[in-house]
């Protein structure tokens, strides 16, 4: 009778400690779960929002709550439109979400954090201008950074007039030294 408590005392161990690893599974998925959902944010109308970043050539820069489903042009409205000499060919979604999840493997466990790059989706928002297609544009997700760029032609013009002012006092001062000279 003493082996049979024995026994049964041995068993309740064995299950406690094998449990343990599917508990701690469960908790990991928990917490993944959890920093998922503190992407989003409730807002006034009962209207699920999410962060977003828009950098570069827009009105307004900066971080965004967006209604969650807000697509790349209606992001660009929110932050006033392009500016003039924005490089619309080449819009930058850098998909932060994606590289988080990525780095988990499967099984609760972290990954390479690290290592994990955010995948980097290449919009070009000249051509839906042109042609209306709507498959072209993302819907957005939460931890996006979008970046708008400078157009060459813009840079070109900046080093233009940055030269140009240069040039104008080189100038100005060959003038003053002939005249001082005479």
């Amino acid at each position: 009778m003493f082996s049979i408590k024995k026994f049964k005392i041995f068993i309740i161990i064995i299950t406690l400690f094998l449990s343990s690893g599917s508990l701690q599974a469960q908790e990991s998925d928990r917490s993944q779960m959890l920093n998922r959902a503190s992407q989003y944010i409730l807002g006034d109308k009962d209207q699920i929002l999410i962060k977003v970043n828009v950098w570069g050539f827009v009105q307004s820069p900066g971080q965004y709550l967006i209604p969650r489903h807000t697509d790349l042009i209606s992001l660009i409205s929110f932050a006033g439109g392009p500016r003039e000499g924005a490089n619309l060919t080449q819009v930058k979604i850098i998909r932060e979400a994606e590289a988080k999840n990525n780095a988990h493997d499967g099984n609760g466990h972290d990954g390479d954090e690290q290592n994990s790059r955010a995948p980097i989706y290449t919009i070009n928002v000249k051509e839906y201008l042109e042609t209306g297609r709507t498959d072209l544009i993302p819907t957005l997700e939460a931890g996006d950074t979008i970046l708008i760029p400078q157009s060459f032609g813009n840079k070109f013009k900046n080093f233009l007039g940055v030269t140009s002012v240069v040039g104008l006092l080189a100038a100005t001062a060959t003038l003053v030294l002939v005249f001082e000279r005479l």
